[in-house]
């Protein structure tokens, strides 16, 4: 038994010691020093609320089309005898300019004739007077009232072999030319009124509170601006919003503002002409909202809350957004002047939470 200590116990004891000698190592190894973890404040981008007047800008587009578009037609038949060197189509005319000529032989014997039949009845008419013939009398004034009728009607006949423009014009289209023969009643040009010009624009619903309406007959105190670009050139044009069109259109679910351009081919009054069929941007001067706050749509939250900084905190607020697009909104209610509204997005933005306000 003792030859079996020696030879098993050297091995265990060698053991022992080691673990005595490991334990004491570990336990008496002072502790390292802990590091506090520091707290991660997330830093925000505010607002300091101003309230007071924002203004209101509606945009559309639309394009350029003539007050009145007309067929103009021969109110007498004949072969035209002449035509002006302007009357081609695209060509621009002045209002009372001659632009074609109908042959007026048959109108001037037409003429003649009824002047010689008004003298015939001036005449009978002397003579029943003079042998006092009452009966008489009536149907020589009647025959006197028709020839000067037809005097007056061959007059205007005569006037009309010359057809000239009834207002400044573009001339859309030529249906007639020299040495054609044309009925009367037949169009002979068609005619886009250019003394102004309109450009329907298309509003949604949420646009109209902006509109303030007018009385009828009278234009909306809304000036429109608008622009076109040529290449790099970006040009504008002035115009004046005239109407709400009274109904909604059926398949967009629109309204239609109509926006008016006086003389727009005048180039004293615009840098460039504003052609007939041109596409166009357009912002309308909407009525501003009082007492109120632009802020980034970045702000809003859940509809319409915000967050503000009080002290080194956030607090939720409700609010009233009067209008939105987008990259803004207007606040018509819910702030105060001087809250710090926050602008940044935070993944977690709760009530309670500590930022810090980013400086500058």
């Amino acid at each position: 038994m003792n030859n079996a200590l020696k030879k098993g116990g050297l091995p265990i004891i060698v053991l022992l010691f080691a673990a005595a000698v490991a334990w004491l190592m570990v336990n008496s190894r002072s502790d390292l020093p802990r590091r506090e973890r520091a707290a991660l404040v997330p830093v925000v981008d505010v607002v300091t609320a101003q309230p007071g007047p924002v203004p209101i800008t509606l945009r559309s587009r639309g394009t350029v089309t003539p007050q009145y578009n007309i067929e103009l037609v021969s109110e007498v038949s004949g072969r035209v005898v002449w035509v002006a060197e302007a009357f081609e189509q695209g060509a621009q005319v002045q209002q009372g300019e001659p632009l074609l000529r109908i042959d007026p032989i048959d109108y001037e014997v037409a003429l003649s004739e009824a002047r010689a039949a008004v003298a015939s009845a001036e005449l009978s008419l002397a003579e029943v007077r003079v042998l006092e013939m009452r009966a008489a009398v009536n149907d020589a004034k009647a025959t006197l009232a028709a020839a000067r009728d037809r005097l007056r009607q061959a007059e205007v006949d005569l006037r009309n072999t010359e057809i000239v423009a009834p207002f400044d014009a573009i001339i859309d289209a030529k249906r007639v030319d020299y040495g054609q023969y044309v009925q009367g009643g037949s169009a002979v040009m068609t005619l886009l009124s250019t003394e102004k010009v309109q450009v329907r624009l298309p509003l949604l619903a949420s646009d109209l509170p902006f509109i303030d309406d007018a009385p009828e007959g009278a234009d909306l105190a809304h000036p429109v601006t608008l622009g076109a670009t040529f290449g790099r050139e970006q040009y504008q044009w002035q115009a004046q919003l005239v109407r709400i069109e009274k109904r909604v259109d059926e398949q967009t679910r629109v309204f239609h503002a109509l926006a008016e351009v006086e003389r727009p081919y005048d180039q004293s009054l615009h840098t460039r002409a504003l052609s007939i069929g041109q596409f166009v941007e357009a912002e309308i001067a909407g009525t501003a909202v009082m007492n109120a706050v632009r802020l980034p749509r970045s702000a809003l939250h859940g509809g319409e809350t915000v967050f503000l900084v009080q002290g080194d905190q956030l607090v939720r607020r409700a609010v009233t957004v009067a209008r939105s697009d987008g990259t803004t909104v207007v606040v018509s209610a819910g702030l105060n002047a001087g809250d710090r509204v926050v602008v940044s997005r935070l993944d977690l933005m709760v009530e309670g939470m500590p930022v810090t306000v980013k400086a500058g």
